[in-house]
């Protein structure tokens, strides 16, 4: 046997081979060691050789603990007994199991791509060395079929890996050594910019090869060529696309059904999105703790699907640049948003559509077990009703304008997708029961009626037990023990079973099997021979079952096309649904969009994650109006905790959803389509780089002067702030003469620098963050206005933060000096104007000011907003009188 496990593992060098014996899966020498450490399990050996071993029937929750360690395992399976019960059994490695290559359900996220990435760098095209080098990267979720392609730039690699990196978030790369070898900045990016879970394996320039890549795609596809897909024979992305379909056919150890092209994209497919700006904007990933609460993601998903959440995450990260995509996809959502009726029936029916696109993958690869193939017919039914519900309630009037149209571009292209697969929905529901096991060893899987040959070795399993009901009675007529009992158990068989008290009355003809503290179990000549037949059937009963499955699952697998084809079109209703949902539970409005550069309008606009985390009507919104021929350029000003940061980010967002084809947090919002968003938002360093805080800042903004173009949208804050006030000041002056005169960007420029108000340029403008300072007291407005601001109120912030007495004390003093002396206006001064003197108490002390952050809101206009908005003739006298006293609290709090 030792002899057999180490001719596989010789195979499987760089894999944990999980070698069946029995009931478990064993595993020895070096993969017993590293295995009992990871897993926590028992370490033991035999014969000198280390061994640990782990149940079959819970063998998927340990690989997944070695995938999450970036493990591979190789899942060797005895595929046939020895004959007469001697000798060997055959064993084979059926499935090597990657983080990249997982199909099992539970081993999956369902609300993000399970991606495999390969990535190298093609020589110059023609063998001209002079020619740019460039860089190709494919990504295939072999869960889902998705496969994808880019090319770009060797000098551009370490910008457009970080960004594909941070948007694919691959669990597992395969990286060509040259690549890795002779570009640190591209090998730094792909260090960087992976999750630290992700397997990087190296492998060598030959098996990177563009006419063998290409071959492989011909074959997988069924083409003679691959123009259809937009690839010419010499394209570089070839060469990591062959080599990720063979390295999926080597793990699946299946055919790739499931894939039926490869999308290959460059950076005007989408709104381009930096890794800053994907960061910065906290889109699917907040920067505290790197989890989903508190982003973009969270507030818009009310998705009622894997395939769903999907598109959904792809949607925010890849937002339309086509403005008639963009525009029906808003028609999809304003159908069901305005259709609340509508929208509530979808959501209901959704729930009970299972994840098609995975499904189907199994299905594809041989992997799909009963429940699957039971969760396709329940999902194509529930698609079915969808459609019926879509076109029969969508004729209902619409509370307020809408066509029909809109909901005819929902409805028939699900009728359609659902159709296509309506019979296998019938094949799955006459052949299998409504609850099937896992398993297709364990039997009952098929439904009476399906197959004739199968029920009639039903029937004869029924009419034994009938005949051993009728010998029990027959014994206990003889024995006279009334109490006589007939058991079962995987190791005795069929038995009986009589008390200790009784034991003594058993008929000669009884044999002892087992004796137990509380009776005794026996079995006859009789018995044995009933429970042979009974088993004998039982057994084929489930070979019956198990080859019956087998032929339905090869039939069902001629309709995957078909099914991937149902998961896409039922993403994209719960996109809209979702949409929708977030649109009325945020008071969202459709926005109006425009041709690209001809400015951004926002009334009104707020930020969608934290007007999400504030009580309602709490946040205070802000107006941007940014025209091509006029201002495209704001000079932001205003105090630390004004607001400056959220409104840079909302204007941000507020963009990428109009672009993504969602509602936007705005009264009123007209938007002309921009290609790129960039962001330089928040100070941080990279220890791991050996990167300052100042270096991070100048490496972003670096790539923003140089990537952007007029069409773009760009959010700057804070520019030079971590080197010398004089070397800051020269930086950020001359970045915004050059985004004004040589870049032309629609950009929001957030500075405390207020020398860069005397900027003048005719496409700039000076806005700022309003304060209410009357000397002895500083509230944050969060209103945004124009003009400049006159001071930064930094010791004011000091104080709120809770820096002692002492030092604030000091620091006012000082600040109070450098005024006098320089004549300047600085933190605590109005210009150059000397402020007015302030009033003395009683004793002649100078009072302290009461610094007081409102946060978005005040007392005054959050009563007034609720006044505004209550319904009188709905409010009891007592619930009138409870908010009457709680706004009373909140004002008197308010003024203290």
């Amino acid at each position: 046997m030792m002899v057999q496990y180490r001719k596989l593992k010789n195979r499987h060098r760089d894999a944990i081979l999980f070698f069946r014996l029995g009931d478990f899966y064993e595993m020895f020498d070096a993969d017993a060691r590293e295995a009992s450490e990871l897993l926590e399990i028992a370490l033991t050996q035999r014969n000198g050789v280390p061994m640990c071993g782990v149940p079959h029937h819970a063998a998927r929750s340990y690989i997944a603990r070695l995938l999450k360690a970036g493990r591979r395992v190789a899942v060797c399976e005895q595929t046939a007994l020895p004959a007469a019960g001697k000798g060997l059994a055959r064993r084979e490695v059926v499935e090597v199991v990657t983080p990249g290559t997982v199909l099992d359900e539970e081993l999956l996220d369902g609300g993000s791509n399970n991606y495999l990435v390969a990535v190298g760098c093609a020589p110059a095209r023609g063998g001209d060395q002079s020619a740019q080098r460039l860089v190709a990267l494919a990504a295939l979720d072999l869960s889902t079929g998705e496969f994808r392609a880019t090319a770009f730039r060797l000098a551009d690699a370490a910008a457009r890996l970080a960004d594909e990196l941070t948007r694919l978030t691959p669990r597992e790369m395969l990286v060509q050594e040259s690549l890795l070898d002779d570009s640190p900045p591209a090998a730094r990016a792909i260090q960087q910019h992976i999750p630290r879970s992700t397997v990087v394996q190296r492998y060598p320039d030959w098996q990177f090869d563009v006419a063998a890549g290409g071959e492989t795609l011909c074959e997988l596809f069924r083409v003679a060529n691959l123009k259809a897909f937009g690839l010419r024979p010499d394209a570089p992305e070839l060469a990591p696309a062959g080599l990720l379909v063979n390295f999926a056919r080597q793990t699946a150890r299946h055919g790739l059904a499931h894939l039926e092209g490869i999308d290959v994209y460059g950076r005007d497919s989408f709104v381009a999105l930096d890794e800053t700006a994907q960061r910065s904007l906290e889109l699917v990933r907040n920067l505290e703790d790197g989890s989903r609460e508190r982003t973009l993601l969270a507030v818009l998903d009310h998705t009622r699907t894997p395939m769903g959440a999907r598109l959904l995450r792809r949607a925010i990260l890849e937002p339309l640049r086509d403005r008639e995509a963009i525009a029906a996809r808003l028609d999809a959502v304003e159908a069901l948003y305005r259709r609340q009726h509508l929208l509530t029936a979808v959501r209901e029916r959704l729930r009970r559509v299972s994840d098609l696109e995975r499904l189907a993958g199994r299905v594809a690869l041989a992997r799909a077990h009963p429940r699957d193939l039971r969760a396709i017919a329940d999902s194509v039914r529930a698609a079915e009703e969808i459609a019926f519900v879509l076109t029969d309630r969508g004729r209902e009037p619409a509370s307020g304008s809408g066509p029909v149209a809109e909901i005819a571009a929902l409805a028939e292209p699900l009728t359609t997708a659902a159709g296509a697969v309506a019979a296998v929905a019938s094949l799955v529901e006459q052949a299998i029961v409504d609850e099937p096991p896992l398993s297709i060893n364990d039997g009952g899987i098929m439904r009476p009626g399906y197959d004739a040959e199968l029920d009639r070795v039903r029937a004869v399993v029924e009419d034994a037990e009938t005949v051993l009901l009728s010998y029990l009675e027959e014994e206990r007529t003889l024995s006279g023990i009334a109490t006589l009992r007939l058991r079962h158990n995987r190791v005795l068989g069929r038995y009986l079973e009589v008390t200790r008290a009784q034991a003594a009355r058993v008929p000669s003809h009884f044999v002892r099997r087992q004796s137990l503290v509380g009776g005794e179990r026996f079995t006859t000549e009789r018995l044995a021979q009933l429970d042979g037949e009974i088993s004998a059937a039982g057994e084929q009963i489930r070979e019956l079952e198990r080859d019956r499955f087998l032929v339905l699952r090869q039939q069902v697998a001629g309709y995957v096309p078909a099914i991937l084809a149902l998961g896409r079109v039922l993403a994209g209703v719960d996109l809209a649904h979702s949409l929708a949902l977030a649109a009325t539970t945020g008071g969202y409005t459709r926005p109006e969009l425009a041709e690209p550069g001809s400015g951004i309008h926002i009334r009104e606009g707020r930020h969608p994650v934290v007007e999400a985390m504030l009580p309602a009507g709490a946040f205070v919104p802000n107006d941007l109006h940014l025209d091509p021929g006029a201002t495209r350029f704001v000079l932001l000003t205003g105090p630390n905790m004004a607001g400056k940061s959220t409104y840079l980010r909302q204007t941000a967002l507020i963009v990428l959803l109009a672009q993504l084809g969602s509602f936007v947090p705005a009264e009123e919002a007209r938007i002309g389509t921009v290609d790129g968003i960039f962001c330089r938002v928040g100070a941080s360093d990279n220890l791991a780089r050996g990167e300052s805080t100042f270096l991070v800042e100048m490496n972003e903004t670096a790539r923003i002067l140089r990537a952007a173009t007029e069409r773009s949208f760009i959010i700057l804050d804070e520019i030079g702030r971590g080197t010398s006030t004089e070397d800051g000041r020269a930086i950020a002056w001359a970045v915004c003469e050059h985004l004004l005169n040589v870049v032309g960007a629609q950009t929001l420029f957030a500075t405390h620098l207020r020398e860069l108000t005397e900027i003048r340029h005719p496409r700039a403008a000076n806005y700022s963050l309003q304060v209410d300072d009357d000397g002895l007291e500083v509230v944050f407005l969060k209103r945004v206005e124009p003009g400049a601001a006159d001071q930064s109120y930094g010791v004011h912030v000091a104080a709120l933060a809770g820096v002692p007495d002492a030092v604030v004390a000091r620091a006012r003093e000082l600040l109070q000096e450098s005024h006098g002396a320089s004549g300047a206006s600085g933190d605590g001064g109005r210009s150059a104007v000397a402020p007015p003197a302030p009033e003395t108490d009683s004793a002649g002390e100078i009072p302290a000011p009461v610094y007081r952050q409102r946060g978005l809101f005040s007392a005054h206009e959050l009563v007034g907003r609720a006044v505004a908005a209550l319904d009188v003739d709905a409010t009891t006298p007592m619930a009138a009188l409870q908010m009457l006293a709680r706004w009373q609290r909140e004002l008197r709090q308010d003024e203290q």
